[in-house]
């Protein structure tokens, strides 16, 4: 009485809770950030470390409460690496669990982030002009750094502040590369960036 006890136990414990992972897709290059690379080629530089982001949905009772989102998971891997545009050499997973009452449905994405090198285009006492996208508090003898160059896309509820803490800038320095009137930004806008190496 028991051993069948005991495996009743077990058939309703792996019927209750259960899981899966499955490798969607392997991808040699993917972005969501809409920068155009044909202007890059031959600037982009791949990251040190790999990266992961996951968007993920709930369950109850096995009906779903939403769905998974592959872009915000996309977005979320690519943002961990300040001024990546995309990733290379990457994998897309779907993994899914559920117990009895609760479950998950979630979309990971990995990959090593790459990023516009920018050294390439330094600044020399030739070409620099005082005005020209440099960061406030930059002076002459600053002249040769270099500064990696990306765009932020603007997501609901961000305002420059946000976006100024996020990257170390200030709000001045965003509004003046990207020529902004004000301080409004839109949904969707892309805003250029510069951080100093």
């Amino acid at each position: 009485m028991k051993k069948l006890s005991f495996l009743l136990l077990v058939a309703v414990l792996t019927v209750s809770f259960s899981g899966c992972t499955h490798r969607l897709v392997d991808f040699t290059i993917i972005s969501s950030k809409n920068i155009p690379l044909e202007d890059a080629t031959g600037r982009l530089k791949r990251a040190p470390n790999r990266v992961k982001g996951k968007d993920t949905s709930h369950m109850v009772l096995y009906f779903p409460i939403g769905f998974p989102n592959m872009k915000e998971a996309i977005d979320r891997a690519i943002e961990q690496y300040p001024g990546a545009v995309g990733l290379v050499d990457g994998v897309v997973k779907q993994n899914s669990w559920w117990a009895i009452l609760y479950g998950q449905n979630s979309y990971i994405v990995e990959g090593t982030p790459i990023y516009l090198d920018t050294k390439q285009e330094k600044t020399n006492s030739s070409s620099f002009q005082e005005n020209d996208y440099l960061p406030s508090g930059v002076y002459k003898e600053k002249q040769q750094s270099s500064f990696l160059l990306f765009y932020h896309e603007v997501k609901a509820g961000e305002t420059l502040i946000n976006i100024a803490k996020q990257y170390n800038v200030s709000v001045a320095d965003i509004i003046k590369w990207n020529k902004l009137s004000s301080n409004e930004i839109v949904k969707g806008e892309k805003l250029k960036i510069l951080i100093s190496e």
